[in-house]
């Protein structure tokens, strides 16, 4: 009676194991397999008859597997205690795994006789942690090999993770930097401003923001940037981290200070150019009304001497040629006011023609002025009373001189002085 009974509660407590949808398996002390569950067999496709008497070594080829399994297995028996969360893959399939608790099985005299396991199937999460994993790696990879430099931090501003280009954008360590906030490198005439784009509600009332500011680099230095702030939100759509681009705008400022230098020198340029005309206009000017005043003057006179007598007409003519070498002197008075005034105008000129070309006489220095200024030989022989004849010979020479040829414009070959 006392055999059939117990009989009776084994079969009732093998039953009570074959209704847990857990893998439940039992083993003794020398890793041999004493019973199994329904569960076990139905997920390793190991049958009781099968396996019972043989261990873990018998049954799968993986020999490392299956040291793994054992070392764990005598852990509980040597020292009497649970073993809990055990990751391991199916013995009969790696690609699934499961989590294992192991418990010592004792007699009614509490000596160890074995190992009592627990698995439940965790494929589904080990394969989601996988993939986390792997998401994570690839996000870093992105985040770390950005050529913009990225910034995360907290909804203070209090920096949690920055990328290789933020810290070679400032001079920063990675560890030095993730110690910062965006308050410790803003300057303090930005900082007013710059705190106004962590209060949440202005986040809220736009995806991103986009400002141009100045950041502090670890030498000091202020550095011109673009920042482009968006909300990252968690999983329940609340506000959690603090997002930002930041683009160095250093190169762009300074093609801005350039392109602004150059339209200075330009306008400066158009200017003095301006002016040499405007001055040249006024010499010229003065030496028409010099003319028009000496012929006025000479035609006077002349009809004066129709009514003098022979004897005077003589002593008037000298008179008239002394007069007319006075007026020689005033012009070359007024040569030298025009040089100067050209001189003023183009200062480094003379000092550039003569560094290049030394052997150039003072009348030639004269010639290569009403060259810069673009004057045509016509011109030029009005301003000087020299014929056009003269002046052609005086240019040709002076090619011969420094070897221009033919084909290059004067005027254009001493523009660039």
């Amino acid at each position: 009676m006392s055999d059939t009974i117990q009989d009776l509660n084994i079969s009732i407590q093998q039953q009570i194991l074959n209704a847990v949808p857990a893998l439940i398996f039992a083993k003794d002390t020398e890793n041999r397999f004493i019973s199994v569950n329904t569960a076990y067999e139905e997920v390793t496709g190991l049958k009781l008859k099968e396996i019972i008497g043989k261990n873990v070594f018998d049954i799968i080829p993986n020999q490392q597997l299956a040291e793994e399994y054992y070392k764990d297995d005598l852990e509980v028996i040597e020292t009497g205690l649970p073993k809990r969360n055990i990751i391991e893959p199916l013995l009969t399939d790696e690609t699934k795994w499961f989590i294992t608790d192991k418990i010592p099985f004792r007699d009614e005299k509490g000596k160890i006789k074995g190992v009592i396991g627990f698995s439940v199937d965790i494929t589904e999460r080990k394969n989601a942690e996988v993939a986390l994993v792997h998401s994570e790696r690839k996000f870093r990879m992105l985040f770390d090999t950005s050529p913009e430099a990225i910034v995360i931090s907290d909804l203070k501003g209090r920096f949690v993770s920055v990328n290789r280009a933020f810290t070679k954008l400032l001079g920063y360590s990675f560890d030095q930097a993730i110690r910062l906030s965006f308050r410790d490198i803003t300057p303090d005439w930005l900082m007013d401003s710059e705190m106004d784009y962590y209060r949440h509600n202005y986040f809220h009332s736009k995806p991103a923001i986009n400002i141009e500011k100045a950041y502090i680099a670890k030498s000091g230095n202020m550095v011109p940037v673009c920042i482009n702030y968006w909300l990252i939100y968690d999983e329940a759509g609340a506000p959690f981290r603090l997002g930002a681009f930041v683009k160095d705008l250093s190169l762009i400022k300074k093609a801005e200070q350039l392109e602004t230098s150059l339209f200075e020198l330009e306008t400066e340029r158009l200017k003095n150019e301006l002016d040499s005309q405007s001055q040249l206009l006024n010499t010229k000017m003065a030496q028409l009304v010099e003319k028009n005043s000496l012929i006025d003057s000479l035609m006077t006179q002349l009809e004066k001497l129709k009514s003098l007598s022979p004897a005077n007409m003589g002593e008037r003519i000298d008179e008239i040629i002394m007069e007319m070498s006075e007026s020689r002197n005033e012009k070359e008075e007024i040569w030298s006011q025009f040089e100067a005034t050209f001189g003023s105008i183009n200062s480094s000129f003379h000092e550039n023609v003569a560094k290049a070309f030394p052997s150039l006489t003072n009348n030639e220095r004269r010639l290569v002025a009403f060259f810069k200024m673009n004057l045509s030989t016509k011109e030029i022989s009005g301003i000087t009373h020299q014929t056009v004849r003269s002046i052609e010979m005086a240019r040709s020479r002076l090619r011969k001189k420094l070897n221009i040829d033919r084909h290059t414009s004067l005027s254009s070959f001493f523009s660039q002085f």
